[in-house]
């Protein structure tokens, strides 16, 4: 193959598979970076090369990172034990394979790293969506590590030519997260954590499309872009729109403040108890309380001409027929 060669980190999780399915379709020989633990199951052994190298030292990641056109940094951690155990995978990883890159060589055309919305904060009072000129307001450790990382990767753009991404939540084939309204649905019950909130999301596939975009055009160098549907939505509407897709009627359940506070401190105490990182914790619960999730992807749509393909009923129809053929639901 001929085609340029993408680096990409975090390649067997949730967003990482989609863009290595999307840089392949697009011709791209495909580098894998994964620890020794991680599963292959999402990835095409047969379309793209695995390498099996921890992001814990720089001096391996060189050599994986040497003539690589491209390198898309998708690593990291969403949920941690503690702020330190975000820094290390978030701000830790990214100034390694950072480093890794600048002394990799000359052929680097991009250093892409796909950060979150979390580091923007939510939508101010007025409810208007947070832009990428506005001053970074994380509301939780894993937001701040995002934004350390952020800061690391802009502070080189005039060394190497770097672009940042932040999506918002991210849902599509594969996902566990969103999988958990799934079946709530299919058991009649819609779980909202909090009544009138709204957020923006973000189709894996349209994610996948703009981070290929991204890589491609000179326009995006040295940039930030929100990559995320133009509607905004809130529970409601995606709990109606997984009932239709799974044709199950659902309950709209409201659980009281103290009910989810006390859930987040058991989850806590388990993930304390077993050495893992809970799902629900009383941070998180902050941070959904915090306001409107809603980001503009304006930017990205006037500079590159990125448009989201999936609407959100159409998202979360493929979402629900990929779960089902999986045997998820």
């Amino acid at each position: 193959m001929s085609g340029p060669l993408a680096v990409v980190t975090g390649a067997s999780g949730f967003v990482g598979s989609h863009i290595v399915d999307e840089l392949v379709a697009r011709g791209a020989r495909v580098r894998c970076l994964l620890r020794k633990s991680s599963s292959t199951r999402w990835l095409d052994e047969s379309k793209v090369e695995i390498v099996r190298v921890p992001l814990d030292h720089v001096e391996p990641l060189v050599e994986v990172v040497r003539g690589a056109t491209w390198i898309v940094h998708a690593a990291g951690l969403t949920r941690a034990r503690s702020p330190k155990e975000f820094h290390e995978a978030n701000v830790g990883g990214t100034e390694r394979m950072l480093r890794a890159a600048m002394e990799a060589g000359s052929s680097l055309d991009r250093f892409l790293l796909v950060s979150s919305q979390a580091v923007a904060g939510p939508a101010g009072p007025d409810g208007r969506p947070v832009t990428e000129g506005e001053r970074p307001d994380p509301a939780s450790a894993y937001g701040v590590s995002k934004l350390r990382a952020e800061e690391l990767t802009l502070l080189l753009k005039d060394r190497i030519p770097v672009t940042v991404i932040r999506p918002p939540a991210v849902y599509g084939p594969r996902d566990t997260a969103i999988l958990r309204i799934f079946a709530a649905v299919k058991r009649h019950v819609l779980p909202v954590l909090k009544k009138g909130a709204r957020f923006t999301l973000v189709h894996a596939e349209d994610l996948a499309r703009a981070v290929h975009l991204a890589l491609v055009e000179p326009k995006a160098k040295g940039q930030v872009y929100f990559v995320g549907e133009p509607e905004i939505t809130d529970y409601v509407e995606v709990g109606t729109a997984v009932s239709r897709a799974l044709r199950s009627r659902a309950m709209i359940v409201s659980p009281p403040g103290f009910l989810l506070g006390a859930a987040a401190i058991a989850t806590e105490t388990f993930g304390a108890l077993t050495g893992t990182a809970p799902i629900l914790t009383r941070e998180k619960l902050n941070e959904i309380r915090a306001g409107d999730w809603i980001c503009s992807s304006a930017k990205i749509r006037h500079e590159l001409g990125w448009e989201p393909e999936l609407a959100l009923a159409e998202g979360i129809r493929r979402t629900a027929d990929w779960y089902r053929q999986a045997g998820w639901v």
